[in-house]
Parts: structure tokens; sequence; C-alpha cells
């Protein structure tokens, strides 16, 4: 049964308009979320084998095109919905030349197209230029990245779902964690939930203790349990290529008074800023009331962002940043980060999804909702 343009789990028909509204008069997409995006259909070797590009050319007014090398081409017919699917042999016709010798077809060799120009090397953005001298080409980042803030029902039931999976396997390994046992057996066996949740793959896994818990994003090490560490895990992974992203922290033993102290204050925050999660606000407001109030409860702030959006990125905007005045919206998904770090010391992290609707945030944490500091 051939795809259809409406079975795509993406925004297709948004996407269509955002493009007939546009100044362009084609959008190109190259990288592999936007491929997949557009094209309903991941293509592993897009991110494994750099130089086996694929593009998507939807010119305005008309359906897209589908450019991809000649070896994954019957993979990719069986499941985009796409028609038009062109190839390239690779080492006999370089991908550039086929994408110039589409935008001849189309007579577009002294148009204005939009290219994702923070993905595309140098080296095939010169090709093209040398090819298509007269071609006017301007970022795509923006128009694709404004489509994909507002997500479908299937987008909202894969993250979501993703989410669920993902608190599930924080608790069952936070519950079986043993003194003595390293950071690198945890993390394995994070990874290992994670994929019995229903992972295609583990997208990243940053599980520490002790004093490692200090670092953000530090790899698991031979470092071994202790009574009295603190534990830190901010994990994800890949469902149906969409990232779920989780991040709970647990002490073994009875917490200290500092402990409590640290994460009342801590969950006071988050609470805050997810009820800030409504149509209408701004990330920089959400950022800025954040800093605050953690300053004002003597808890040191000194970090980039606090939350972001997730789908086929792990960091989609709208961000939680000191920059972002992206209003938010209905059917749009964000995550929020609240966090209490000494470099080289100490950490706290919590991480959930907030879904902006109408009628107020929804917090999905359902699994684990870890309000008090989880006691292992």
């Amino acid at each position: 049964m051939t795809k259809r343009q409406e079975d795509a789990i993406g925004d297709m028909k948004g996407l269509e308009r955002a493009i007939a509204k546009s100044a362009f008069d084609a959008v190109i997409a190259v990288s592999p979320e936007n491929v997949r995006y557009a094209g309903d259909v991941s293509i592993s070797t897009q991110v494994s084998i750099r130089d086996r590009l694929a593009f998507i050319v939807w010119p305005k007014g008309r359906d897209p095109i589908f450019l991809v090398c000649l070896i994954e081409a019957a993979y990719v017919k069986k499941n985009t919905w796409v028609q038009d699917v062109r190839t390239y042999q690779e080492f006999t016709l370089d991908p550039i030349t086929a994408l110039a010798g589409i935008l001849r077809e189309l007579k577009l060799e002294n148009g204005h197209v939009a290219l994702e120009t923070e993905y595309l090397a140098a080296k095939y953005y010169n090709d093209l230029t040398r090819q298509l001298p007269k071609l006017k080409i301007s970022p795509a980042e923006p128009l694709l990245a404004r489509v994909r803030m507002m997500k479908t029902p299937r987008e909202r039931e894969i993250i979501i779902g993703a989410f669920h999976g993902t608190e599930r396997a924080f608790l069952a390994t936070y519950s079986s964690v043993c003194i003595g046992e390293t950071e690198k057996t945890l993390a394995n066996r994070l990874a290992e939930n994670i994929l019995i949740q229903g992972a295609d793959m583990v997208a990243f896994n940053h599980l520490n203790a002790g004093a490692n818990t200090g670092f953000p994003h530090m790899s698991p090490s031979e470092y071994r349990v202790q009574k009295g560490d603190i534990v830190k895990a901010d994990s994800g992974g890949f469902f149906k290529e969409y990232y779920s992203n989780v991040g709970r922290t647990a002490k073994v033993g009875k917490p200290t008074p500092d402990d409590l102290s640290y994460w009342k204050k801590l969950r006071d925050v988050h609470h805050a800023i997810i009820e800030m999660c409504r149509p209408g606000k701004t990330g920089r407001e959400l950022f800025e009331t954040a800093k605050r109030m953690q300053e004002k409860a003597g808890l040191a702030f000194a970090y980039s962002h606090n939350g972001h959006s997730i789908g086929l990125n792990v960091h989609e905007r709208p961000i939680v940043g000191p920059h972002e005045d992206l209003v938010y919206e209905p059917g749009m998904i964000t995550a929020v980060e609240t966090l209490a770090r000494w470099v080289g010391e100490l950490g706290y992290h919590m991480e959930d999804i907030i879904e902006i609707t109408e009628s107020g945030p929804i917090w999905h944490a359902k699994y684990f909702q870890n309000e008090e500091l989880f006691v292992i």
C-alpha cells in the first residue's frame, strides 16, 4: 500500500503552507532530522556515512523530490510518502551534482532557495554555489524549526510514551542500586532498561555518583557507589527516532538536612517554572524566573539554559533560555530542567516534559515523579 502525505508522523500540510507563504522558490532539507521529518523515513547511513547525503527538495506549489543514494532507494521508496524519488550512484555521480541537476530541471538555477546551511559542510556548499553561481541561498533552519515546534497528535504520543518508558527505566535502575557497584555497571543497566521499555537505541547516558555528580555530562566511570552518595543521571533513548530525555536524582541512604533543603528549594523552582508553561509565555521569561528564584534561594545559577523543546533533535526550539522570545502555543512540548551543581563536588538534576495546552501545562511525570528525593 502506498503511503500518503497524511500518513506522515509530522505536519506535512503545515510544512507545505510554510513553504507557500515563504519568500523561497524551494526549501531543501538535508540534515538527517529534517529529511526524516519531511520524508517520514529515517536513513541511518546519513549519520554513519557522512558523505552519503540525502535531500528533499520541496518547490513552492509543487510536490517534493527525494534525492537519495542508489543503495538506499528501495528502502526509501517503501517507507516514504514522497512519490518522486531520485537517485545518485556514489563514487560515480556526486550528490551535489545530482542536486544541481534537479534545481536546473525545476528552472531554479537563478532562483531563491532555503537550504540547511548549518548542516551542509562547506565543501558541499561551495560546490553547489560553483555549479549554480546565480542561485540565491538562505538558511532553511528557521522555517523548518518553526513547523516542527508544533507537535502533531502522533508526535505527542511518541514523545510522551518515550518519556514514560524512560521514567520506568530510571525507577527500575535506581531501585536496584547496590553499594560497591560502578557507575559504568549502573549506566549499562539503565541503558538495558531503556531498551526494555521500547527504545530502538540509547541516545545518551550520563549516570554518575558521589563527587562526579558535579559534572554535567561525564561518562560513567569505574567509581564505586558508596553509602551517602548522590546518584544522578541525565539519559534518554530513541523511540521511532524521537528522543526521550529524563533527569532524576537519588540518595544512597538517609538524606542529610542539606540534601533535603536543596531538594525542596529546587522542587519549588521546578513547580514554578512548570506552572509558567502556558500559551503566551516565552522561554526568556521562564529562564529569568528560574534564575531569580534559585539565586534568591542561595543556589548559584550559571547555566545557559534550563529547558528546551524535544523531538527529532534533543534540543529544539523554543529553548528555555535568556534569548528566547518565541511565544509558547498550544501543541508545543518543552522539557524543563532544574538543577544545582557544585563543579566536581555535587550535583542534583531533575528533568520533565511539559505539554503546552489552552487549559494549562500538562506535567507528564507519572511513573517516577521524584517529588521527594528518592532513597536507595
